[in-house]
C-alpha cells in the first residue's frame, strides 16, 4: 500500500520550520563566537535532518539546498575557512528560500523550482571562493523572515484537521502510562493476597474477590487497548524508508555502470519513528554494499552464465512483535578468503584461530569497526568503514542481524527489528540472587545443564548441544555477582552467527512488557539496555546480550578448534622436483621419516601435472632440469592463484649470487646448496615456512 506523503505535509513543514529556527538562532550565536565548533555542529545536525526528511518525502529542491548549505558548514568545521558575514547572509537567503518552498508544499504538495543561482553560490562558498550575496538578497526581496510566513494566516477551529504533538510529549504520556500499568500490577497482586486471606471466611464476603476480579479484567483490557493507541502515535510507515531506496539504487547503479533491477514491494507496516530513523541508514548502507561489492559487472555476470542485470530485493514480514526485513542480492557472495586474509592482517595475534574458522565464524569480522575488504575507500558503500555502522544501528534499535551468503549466488542480510522500542518480549531469569530479563530474539535454545555433557579444557567449560561444543559461563560471574548454588539451567544465546551459553539458577516465565530507559544511576552499566517493573514495583534489568557475549568472548581461555588442531596433527604434502634420482630419494626419505607425504617429479612439467592433481603444501625444486627448469617452474606456480603463496625451497649444486637473486625475486623463500645439504637444515627450512 503506497503511503500518501500529502498526509505528512503539515507535520513535515512544522518540523522543518523548527529546524530552520534552530539554525537561525545558531547563526546568531555564531556571529558573536565564530570559532565555536559545537555551534557549527548543531547547524550541521539540523541541516542533516532537513536533508534526510526531505529526501524521504521526495522534496528534492529542499534536499538540494540543505545539502549545499551543509557542505558550507562542513568546510567551516574542517577549518578550510572561517565563518563570516557573507556566509551569514547566504545562510539567511537559503533559509528564507526553504521557508517559501515549505509554503509552496503546503499549497501544491510540490517543491520543484529552479534554485541554480543558490546552488552556484553554495558551491563557491563551500570552497571558500567569492560569491555575490547581493544577488541572493534581491531574489528574496532583501528580506530575511525568521518565522514561517504562514504563521499569521487566520485559522478557525473548524479548519484545524490535526494537532501536532512532539515526540517528547508522546514519550511523557508513555512514561505516565507505564506508571498506570505498574499500579495495575500492584492492584492485581494485592487482590491475590486478599483472596488468600478470605479462603477461611464465610458468607457473602467470599463474593467480593470475584467482583474485583471482573472489574480488574475489564480494566486490564481497557489499559492495554489504550496502551496500543498511545504507542501507535509514534508509528510511521516503513514505506517512508523503502521508497527512497529505489531512487538510490538507480542513481548508484548508473554511477558504477552496473545494470541492476530491484524488487522492493509496497508494505503497510508501521514502525516506531525512532526505529525508522536508524533503519534508513542501515538499509541504505546494505543496499550500497550490494551494489558496490555484491553485484558483478555485466561482463562478469555474463561470463558466469548469469542474467546481465543484477537483482536487489527487500522483503518484510511480521513475526509476533517483530518485523523481519531481508536485503538480498544475486551477486558474487562474500569472498571469505579475503575476509580471512584481512582479519589475519588486522588481528595478527588471532591468526592461528582465524585460520581454523569456518565461514560462519568469519562473518563476525565483517562487523568489526574499521574492518573492510575494500582496498580503496570510496564514497558509495561506506567509504571503507565496513558494516560496523549496520551493527551499531541495530544495537540502538534492539535488533538482530544475520548473514547468509553463497559463492556466486548472492548474499542476504536478515534484520530482526521490534515494531516499537516501548515494548519487549523476553524471558525472566534469576542468577546470583537477582532477577533479569533476556530479550527473546537472542535466545537460541534452553536446556538442562545437569543432563548435558560438560567438557572442560584448560579451565574452560564447553557444553555439547546437538553435537556442537559451545562455551558456557556462569552469568552471575560475568555480571560481577556472587554465584548461587544449583545454577544448572542453561540458555544458549546467539548473536552475529555466534553461539555461547550461560548457566542461570532458574527460568521463570516469558512475557511481553513495557520497556523503560535506564535510570540515571544505571546509565553507565553497558551490560544493561533498559529496565522493566514487576508487580511489586521492583526494577528488573534487561540484559544487553551483545555486550554480555563480548565479555564472554574475552574470557574464552581455550578455542575448541585449537584443541582439535593440536590433538590432530596436520599432515603436509611435499613435492620434490629434481632430475637426479638419488637426490629425489634422499630428500624423499628425509621428509617421509618426519611424517610428511611426498610426491616426486623429474622436471618442471611433471611437477605442474602433479600440482593440478594433488594439494601440495611445499615444493622443493632443483635449478637445472630438462624440459622445464626450476625458474620457469617457479614462474608458472606464481601465476596459479591457488599456489601464488605456496612455499618453495630451491636446492642447487652450484651457487651463484645472481641465480639466488633471480629465484628470490621470482618468489622462492629459501635457497640451499647441495654442498651444505644436511637433513636438519632442509627440515628446519620446511617447518619454518609451514609454520610448524
Amino acid at each position: 500500500m503506497q503511503f500518501s506523503k500529502e498526509s505528512f505535509t503539515d507535520d513535515y513543514a512544522a518540523e522543518m520550520n523548527e529546524h530552520l529556527d534552530a539554525i537561525t538562532n545558531s547563526i546568531i550565536n555564531l556571529k558573536s563566537s565564530p570559532k565555536n565548533n559545537s555551534t557549527v555542529s548543531e547547524i550541521l545536525r539540523d541541516l542533516h535532518t532537513i536533508k534526510g526528511s526531505s529526501r524521504m518525502l521526495d522534496y528534492l529542491t529542499i534536499e538540494k539546498l540543505s545539502h549545499g548549505l551543509e557542505d558550507v558548514y562542513k568546510s567551516i568545521l574542517e577549518e578550510h575557512f572561517d565563518f563570516n558575514d557573507s556566509i551569514s547572509r547566504l545562510s539567511y537567503a537559503v533559509i528564507e528560500k526553504i521557508r517559501k518552498l515549505l509554503s509552496k508544499i503546503k499549497k501544491d504538495h510540490d517543491d520543484t523550482e529552479d534554485v541554480s543561482i543558490f546552488m552556484e553560490a553554495l558551491e563557491k562558498a563551500s570552497r571558500g571562493l567569492f560569491f555575490n550575496a547581493q544577488i541572493l538578497e534581491s531574489i528574496n526581496d532583501g528580506s530575511f523572515n525568521l518565522q514561517d510566513e504562514d504563521e499569521n494566516e487566520d485559522e478557525t477551529l473548524e479548519n484545524i484537521k490535526s494537532i501536532r504533538i512532539g515526540i517528547e510529549r508522546i514519550n511523557e504520556i508513555i512514561r505516565t502510562f507505564d506508571n498506570l500499568i505498574i499500579r495495575q500490577f500492584r492492584f492485581k497482586h494485592e487482590l491475590e493476597n486478599f483472596e488468600q486471606k478470605l479462603k477461611k471466611a464465610d458468607g457473602r464476603i467470599k463474593e467480593i474477590p470475584n467482583q474485583l476480579k471482573e472489574d480488574l479484567s475489564l480494566t486490564e483490557t481497557a489499559v492495554f487497548e489504550t496502551q496500543n493507541l498511545i504507542l501507535n502515535l509514534r508509528m510511521l510507515p516503513l514505506n517512508m524508508v523503502l521508497t527512497p531506496l529505489k531512487r538510490e539504487i538507480e542513481k548508484d547503479s548508473i554511477t558504477l555502470n552496473k545494470n541492476i533491477k530491484f524488487d522492493i514491494p509496497e508494505t503497510d507496516f508501521m514502525l516506531d519513528k525512532v526505529i525508522l530513523e536508524q533503519l534508513k541508514e542501515i538499509l541504505m548502507h546494505l543496499v550500497r554494499n550490494s551494489i558496490d561489492h555484491g553485484i558483478e559487472s555485466p561482463e562478469e555476470r555474463i561470463e558466469k552464465g548469469k542474467d546481465r542485470d543484477g537483482l536487489i530485493s527487500i522483503t518484510a514480514v511480521q513475526a509476533s512483535s517483530h518485523i523481519i526485513i531481508t536485503v538480498s542480492d544475486d551477486g558474487r557472495g562474500i569472498q571469505y578468503d579475503r575476509v580471512r586474509k584481512y582479519a589475519e592482517n588486522k588481528f595478527p595475534e588471532q591468526k592461528d584461530s582465524i585460520s581454523l574458522m569456518d565461514e560462519k565464524e568469519l562473518q563476525r569480522y565483517l562487523f568489526f569497526p574499521g574492518f573492510t575488504t575494500t582496498e580503496k575507500a570510496d564514497n558509495l558503500s561506506g567509504r571503507g568503514i565496513g558494516l560496523d555502522i549496520v551493527q551499531n544501528g541495530m544495537k540502538k534499535i534492539k535488533g538482530k542481524v544475520q548473514v547468509v551468503s553463497k559463492k556466486d549466488e548472492g548474499t542476504s542480510f536478515r534484520l530482526t527489528i521490534p515494531l516499537s522500542l516501548a515494548t519487549q518480549q523476553g524471558l525472566f531469569i534469576t542468577t546470583g540472587g537477582m532477577r533479569f530479563m533476556i530479550p527473546s530474539h537472542y535466545i537460541h535454545e534452553i536446556t538442562d545443564g545437569e543432563s548435558q555433557n560438560i567438557l572442560v579444557m584448560q579451565g574452560q567449560n564447553f557444553i555439547s548441544v546437538h553435537n556442537q561444543y559451545i562455551p558456557v559461563y556462569n552469568l552471575s560471574t560475568i555480571l560481577g555477582n556472587q554465584k548461587s548454588e544449583n545454577e544448572n539451567s542453561v540458555i544458549v544465546l546467539e548473536y552475529l552467527e555466534t553461539q555461547m551459553a550461560i548457566f542461570v539458577k532458574s527460568i521463570e516465565h516469558y512475557e511481553n512488557v513495557v520497556v523503560t530507559s535506564l535510570p540515571a544511576i544505571m546509565k553507565k552499566m553497558s551490560s544493561l539496555q533498559g529496565v522493566v517493573y514487576d508487580e511489586n514495583y521492583s526494577i528488573i534489568p534487561i540484559l544487553n546480550i551483545p555486550e554480555i557475549m563480548q565479555r564472554m568472548r574475552t574470557l574464552l581461555t581455550y578455542d575448541i578448534k585449537k584443541y582439535k588442531a593440536k590433538n590432530e596433527k596436520k599432515t603436509y604434502t611435499v613435492l620434490i622436483a629434481d632430475d637426479s634420482v638419488t637426490t629425489r630419494q634422499i630428500e624423499e626419505s628425509i621428509f617421509e621419516s618426519d611424517g610428511y607425504i611426498v610426491k616426486t617429479a623429474a622436471d618442471g612439467i611433471e611437477a605442474l601435472e602433479i600440482l593440478k592433481e594433488f594439494h601440495i603444501d611445499l615444493i622443493v625444486s632443483d635449478v637445472d632440469m630438462p624440459r622445464m627448469d626450476g625458474l620457469i617452474l617457479l614462474s608458472n606456480i606464481r601465476r596459479m592463484e591457488e599456489y601464488s603463496q605456496l612455499p618453495v625451497i630451491i636446492v642447487t649444486g652450484a651457487y651463484s649470487e645472481k641465480d639466488e637473486k633471480r629465484f628470490i625475486d621470482a618468489g622462492a623463500q629459501k635457497f640451499i646448496l647441495k654442498s651444505q645439504f644436511q637433513r636438519g637444515n632442509l627440515l628446519n627450512a620446511a617447518k619454518e615456512l609451514l609454520g610448524e
